[in-house]
């Protein structure tokens, strides 16, 4: 499966006609926040694929001016071409703008979606706008990530943890990956391109996605 994952910078061109900019046409789009809903309507129009998306710390008009197509993920767990996405709005409390939560709120958010995560196992990717603590975050107070995230990570072994938030140019795109336990996180910021071929095999009654292939390219390293 191709996808593209977008958050914090528009890219003008990825809107440009055709697909020469990208390796190929994305099956699916991730937006990790932080973009105009008028933007996110523009993607999901171009390529004419599912367009999954949570809200950033900036992102004041989705209310009233909702991204045209798309899907809002945020606290839900939803199933895509039989991937299992989860997603999470918003950054670490700073100074009680919109979408800001306490570590307290986010893991209410998480503890909410136990029920449906016993009744659909394995998680293959969450996207969201703050990163887990420690993994590619800041010490400042607003980019600070989620605690409650490193334990959702090490529970449910998510193959990929997609964020935002963080403005980082990368000169190599290995870079915007870290592993933690066997989960690859991912700073989307800009955008990010990859693909990614889940194989699940039965373990007696669990599944689980165990083998991935990546092809990537970003924003400083695509020609």
């Amino acid at each position: 499966m191709k996808i593209l994952s977008v958050s914090d910078k528009i890219e003008p061109q990825l809107l440009e006609p055709g697909y020469d900019f990208l390796p190929g046409k994305p099956d699916l789009i991730l937006a990790c926040g932080d973009l105009p809903p008028e933007y996110l309507t523009s993607l999901r129009d171009k390529y004419n694929v599912p367009l999954y998306y949570i809200e950033g710390n900036h992102d004041i008009r989705f209310r009233d001016s909702p991204p045209i197509g798309c899907t809002n993920v945020h606290a839900r767990v939803i199933k895509e071409q039989g991937i299992r996405i989860m997603g999470f709005s918003g950054s670490r409390w700073y100074n009680g703008g919109a979408n800001q939560y306490t570590e307290s709120e986010m893991k209410r958010f998480i503890r909410s979606l136990w029920l449906k995560l016993l009744n659909i196992g394995t998680v293959d990717f969450i996207i969201s706008h703050a990163p887990p603590r420690f993994v590619n975050d800041e010490e400042d107070p607003c980019h600070k990530g989620f605690r409650i995230f490193n334990s959702l990570i090490k529970k449910r072994k998510p193959t990929w943890f997609v964020h935002g938030h963080i403005h980082t140019f990368f000169n190599d795109p290995a870079d915007r990956i870290t592993t933690v336990c066997e989960t690859q996180v991912l700073n989307s910021y800009g955008y990010f391109f990859f693909e990614t071929e889940l194989v699940e095999k039965q373990a007696g009654k669990k599944q689980g996605a165990l083998f991935e292939t990546l092809r990537c390219s970003s924003t400083q390293n695509h020609v």
